[in-house]
């Protein structure tokens, strides 16, 4: 079949509009993944995450000394003498793996107070151009526009891990080592219709990426994003769990004192 010089020509501007909004996509996806959900769990930990590992310590101490003190009652309605050390020690067996869930939340709470704490926030003109030096990179080298380029796929890892840590000088040296590379793949040698194949794969993808986005979008952690700029909604969350944190330390408190009475009693 004949192929006129307009129809290969539009159908090859297609495939540069396909691939410059895929482009768009996976670099806003990128975006996401490596700078704003990191940015919401940090935030989650610092106004939130605190007060949760918190709760857990109190309630892990509330239950710890309900059960203590269960424990002495127990022997001393055997007629046996309370033996402080041994209940200790099987305490400290049955709330093992409350003692790793607790020693596991706090590393993950440390590792975000740390990533915030040394996070060095950028002035709005540098952030635009931290964002738009890896769009233009990601039109570059990102794996999905060009399948089996390695050296392609090396640089959009070192464009990724810059984006993650906000480096825009190790963007901008990449922008300029790779500034004469082309964005564009050569179509030159495809027919008419091996050009429709490229397009309709091409379709199907961003149509995939574009599904993945929206998911992203309308789930957690993102959609904390605006609940976490919501002091009324932050105030309401960490009330309630300051409320059930002093809860647990009134209960707390009490089987402590029943304990202390009880070996008093003893004696």
């Amino acid at each position: 079949m004949k192929e006129s010089g307009d129809s290969r020509r539009e159908l090859v501007a297609h495939i540069t509009r396909l691939r410059a909004d895929l482009s768009e996509t996976l670099a806003r996806m990128d975006e996401i993944r490596q700078q704003v959900i990191p940015r919401i769990k940090a935030d989650y930990a610092t106004k939130i995450g605190v007060w949760n590992v918190r709760r857990v310590k109190a309630e892990l101490a509330a239950r710890r000394a309900k059960r203590r003190y269960a424990m002495a009652r127990a022997r001393v309605n055997r007629g046996e003498s309370v033996e402080p050390e041994a209940i200790t020690k099987a305490l400290d067996a049955e709330f093992a793996d409350w003692r790793r869930m607790m020693d596991e939340k706090m590393r993950t709470l440390n590792a975000l107070l740390r990533w915030r704490s040394g996070r060095q926030r950028m002035t709005a003109g540098k952030a635009g151009e931290l964002n738009r030096l890896f769009r233009r990179l990601a039109r570059r080298f990102h794996p999905d526009l060009f399948p089996g380029d390695e050296q392609r796929a090396q640089y959009y890892e070192m464009a990724c891990n810059a984006l993650a840590n906000g480096d825009l000088e190790m963007l901008r040296a990449l922008d300029v080592a790779t500034a004469d590379w082309t964005d564009d793949v050569d179509y030159g040698r495809l027919t008419a219709d091996e050009l429709a194949g490229e397009i309709e794969l091409l379709e199907d993808r961003l149509s995939s990426c574009r599904g993945d986005l929206n998911r992203m979008v309308s789930t957690e952690p993102y959609t904390l994003r605006a609940k976490l700029d919501d002091p009324e909604w932050v105030s309401g969350v960490v009330g309630g769990l300051r409320a059930r944190v002093e809860a647990f330390e009134r209960e707390k408190t009490h089987y402590d004192e029943a304990y202390d009475r009880l070996i008093k009693e003893d004696r």
